[in-house]
């Protein structure tokens, strides 16, 4: 799994999350007009290197284990709810990831529509 940046999520803002699989890496678009500066809206990539194009914009590769509990809001929002609440509800896991899981459903369950 690749965490996507706020490029990618300002280009595709239909997309759900922000976590990808490695189709991410045969998506091709510059960050640059031909004549110089960035495009319009170009949000700056975090890497430390050149901001050229969409793999300046890509992330670390995760496990997908990896990628669901460092973005937990992302992945509840992608169709890891079950795994997350697990986590979340389990007394015995103490670390600041699973502190961050346990906000993270608490701030999904504060802003997702109710159900009829």
């Amino acid at each position: 799994m690749y965490p996507l940046d706020a490029e990618w999520q300002r280009r595709y803002p239909a997309m759900t999350g922000m976590l990808a699989c490695d189709c991410a890496l045969r998506i091709d678009w510059l960050c640059q007009r031909p004549g110089g500066g960035f495009v319009d809206g170009h949000i700056p990539a975090d890497c430390h290197g050149s901001d050229m194009d969409a793999w300046s914009h890509i992330g670390v590769p995760h496990t997908h284990t990896a990628a669901v509990t460092a973005f937990p809001d992302s992945a509840l929002a992608q169709g890891a709810e079950d795994y997350l609440r697990s986590l979340a509800a389990n007394p015995r896991l103490t670390s600041p990831n699973v502190i961050q899981i346990r906000e993270a459903v608490r701030r999904w369950d504060e802003h997702r529509p109710t159900q009829p």
